[in-house]
């Protein structure tokens, strides 16, 4: 009779005991038999490890011919089967780690060790433990992914400067292969600077009044051997240290050019006020050390006026770029050059013993004009005078030194051209007079002081009102400053851009509104200067900008030049004259007859108008310049150009230009300029039938 009681298989055994002892494990336990024939199967695997397999508890295990499961991913198989065939040859432990792939289609990671222990029937049983890493392994994932797009460096590293971890970015901003952070050491990055001496002071008292915190820079070789400034951030956490890497380079270089910039003249890139102000009191220092004086120079051309009417924007760059270049090459290395505002440098002589010491450099700095300045292809013939001043005997502020430098200038410029004078406290009043002037001007302007008065031009015929002439006027809190005093004024310091703005701007305003209300449909004519009308991009842009804000139609606005400034460059003239005609604005010859106009080239503009200067319509009585007002009406008519006559004064000039046949008049006979509410009483009750007998209103 056969017996009951026989005793099971060991393997079988062996299995039930382990699965006793792991049933409880959150783990795949497991075992893995490898048969003398070499086929490899998984006996046991425990009920809670079929479920992080995704297996049922009665599915059968899969494997293939290396004794992998058929979870396990194509990509991790044959490091598996290696290490299974490692661990039987050295018979030690296997280390093995995987990805699963789950029926479901999630993928799983796993990590464990299995050890081998060998039959005698030459078979290998492996007893061993998976343990689901997914979740560290995610976050590893994630930390990497992280670190990766970190475009800061960051390095932790323990007090030994050991780095712990770090970002790609930090090996790319200190120039150094990924390998040297690996398990390196912080000290080692930087042996040619004080970091690193630096970074072991923060390890030996981070608490040393920073909280835990310390930022330096420092300066290393970047890539193509260029330096590269990097900002390094230093805290601790915890039982270690983190160090934050930025490259400032970029910003750095960006606040050495602001800073250029703002103690620099970006169009001579000489020094400026700013940069006087900054450094005065340190020069003035070394001075009273050295016991030595600063000749303080005031510099500017004998005239502006020829230079704003005809250089455009970019000449005026390149002439004031080579007047500076002429007088830097009269100075010394410890001269300071300067431009303050437009045509006007300052020069700072330093290091002087005697006042004897600073003429030959004023010399030579006047005779640095005598060559005629040829810019961009154009000549000009610009003398300079310069006044003098010197510190300490005429004080210490630098404003105050300025002052009497420039009031000097002033003086210099009354006498002679290319001459200099040095400061007295006796200079005349009309020199204070014309800086007071240049001052209350800029206020006025800037304070809304100066405004357009409108004076009516009629036809002669008719006696209709065909087009009003916006003149610039001032009422200062004094009273009304006349245009002679002011316009030279405006022109030979450059405000005379700002003041044909202004006027521009309110004269289409002013007419606009009248336009709308019905009282009129006219053009208004506006002055402009010659460096405004060469500067195309400028103007037009200006004009269009007006036009739009106004609402006033390009029809009803008339520019008008100087013949000087027309003729200085005829084809650029030419030019411009037509693009304004193309967008409905018409453009007149101004003060026609004070210049030099070739027929040739006047009769090539695409101009509407021409007007006779006033002081040829004040002298018909000259038989002389009768004629040339009528050579010049019967020119003009012969280009198909309208007439208009400035000054008429009286019935007699009226009956002359009318005799002429002069088109248009304007002057006090019908009306002196009048501000715009009165213009806007005068259009409404205008009697053209008098007008037209010559009789004014």
């Amino acid at each position: 009779m056969p017996k009951t009681n026989q005793k099971a298989p060991k393997t079988a055994q062996k299995a039930f005991s382990y699965a006793l002892l792991v049933q409880d494990l959150p783990a795949v336990a497991f075992q893995r038999l490898k048969s003398p024939n070499g086929k490899i199967s998984y006996p046991f695997v425990s009920e809670k490890g079929r479920s992080l397999l995704g297996l049922s508890p009665n599915e059968n295990i899969l494997t293939d011919i290396d004794g992998c499961l058929d979870v396990i991913h194509w990509g991790d198989k044959d490091a598996f089967a290696e290490e299974i065939s490692r661990s039987e040859k050295d018979k030690n432990v296997s280390r093995e780690k995987f990805r699963a792939v789950l029926p479901s289609g999630e993928t799983k990671w796993f990590y464990g060790y299995a050890k081998p222990s060998f039959k005698k029937d030459g078979s290998v049983l492996w007893n061993g433990i998976w343990v689901d890493v997914s979740a560290d392994k995610r976050k590893d994932q994630l930390q990497t992914l992280v670190l990766k797009h970190i475009k800061e460096g960051i390095i932790a590293f323990d007090r030994q400067g050991a780095i712990l971890i770090c970002t790609p970015a930090a090996a790319d901003l200190l120039n150094c292969p990924p390998e040297k952070l690996e398990n390196g050491n912080v000290f080692s990055l930087f042996p040619d600077t004080g970091t690193a001496e630096t970074l072991k002071q923060f390890l030996l008292n981070p608490y040393n009044g920073t909280d835990g915190k310390a930022v330096f820079v420092t300066t290393m070789h970047g890539k193509d051997c260029n330096d590269v400034i990097l900002e390094i951030s230093l805290s601790k956490a915890d039982d270690f240290f983190i160090a934050q890497f930025r490259d400032i380079t970029e910003r750095r270089q960006k606040e050495m050019q602001l800073q250029y910039l703002a103690f620099h003249d970006a169009e001579t890139g000489v020094g400026n006020y700013a940069y006087l102000k900054e450094n005065f009191p340190r020069i003035l220092e070394q001075a009273k050390t050295s016991k030595t004086q600063i000749a303080v120079l005031s510099i500017a051309p004998d005239s502006l006026g020829q230079i704003n009417a005809v250089a455009g924007h970019a000449v005026g760059t390149h002439l004031l770029s080579e007047m500076a270049k002429r007088i830097q090459n009269c100075l010394t290395n410890q001269d300071i050059l300067l431009r303050t505002s437009g045509h006007h440098f300052v020069v700072l002589l330093c290091g002087l013993e005697f006042n004897l010491e600073a003429e030959s450099k004023i010399e030579s700095i006047l005779h640095a004009f005598d060559k005629t300045m040829v810019v961009d292809g154009l000549d000009f013939d610009v003398s300079v005078c310069i006044g003098v001043c010197f510190c300490p005997q005429d004080g210490e502020d630098i404003d105050n030194l300025i002052s009497h430098a420039d009031l000097a200038l002033e003086k210099a410029r009354s006498e002679a051209k290319g001459s200099m004078r040095i400061y007295t406290g006796e200079l005349s009043m009309p020199a204070v007079a014309n800086m007071s002037m240049h001052k209350k001007l800029k206020q006025a302007l800037e304070n809304n002081e100066i405004f357009p008065y409108f004076q009516p031009q009629v036809d002669i015929a008719t006696g209709r009102i065909i087009g009003l002439e916006a003149l610039a006027r001032w009422k200062s809190c004094d009273g009304m400053i006349p245009p002679a005093d002011f316009i030279p004024e405006a022109e030979e310091y450059g405000l005379i851009d700002t003041l044909a703005e202004i006027i521009l701007n309110q004269a289409c305003s002013w007419n606009q509104k009248w336009y709308a209300m019905g009282l009129s449909s006219i053009p208004v004519a506006v002055n402009i200067s010659g460096r405004q009308f060469h500067n195309e991009s400028q103007l037009l842009k200006m004009v269009d900008h007006v036009l739009e804000n106004t609402g006033l139609p390009p029809y009803l606005l008339e520019l008008e030049l100087t013949e000087s400034s027309a003729m200085y460059d005829p084809k650029n003239a030419r030019r411009i004259i037509q693009t304004l005609l193309d967008n409905n604005i018409r453009c007149a010859l101004d003060d026609f007859g004070t210049g030099y106009s070739s027929l040739s080239v006047l009769r090539s503009f695409p101009l509407k108008k021409l007007k006779i200067d006033r002081s040829f319509v004040l002298q018909l009585s000259d038989l002389k310049n009768l004629e040339i007002v009528r050579a010049t009406i019967a020119m003009a008519h012969a280009l198909k150009l309208s007439v208009l006559a400035e000054g008429v004064e009286n019935k007699q000039h009226f009956e002359i230009l009318r005799d002429l046949g002069c088109d248009i008049i304007q002057g006090y006979l019908f009306s002196r300029p009048l501000p715009a509410e009165e213009t806007e009483i005068l259009l409404s009750r205008w009697d053209a039938r008098m007008a037209s007998t010559g009789r004014g209103l």
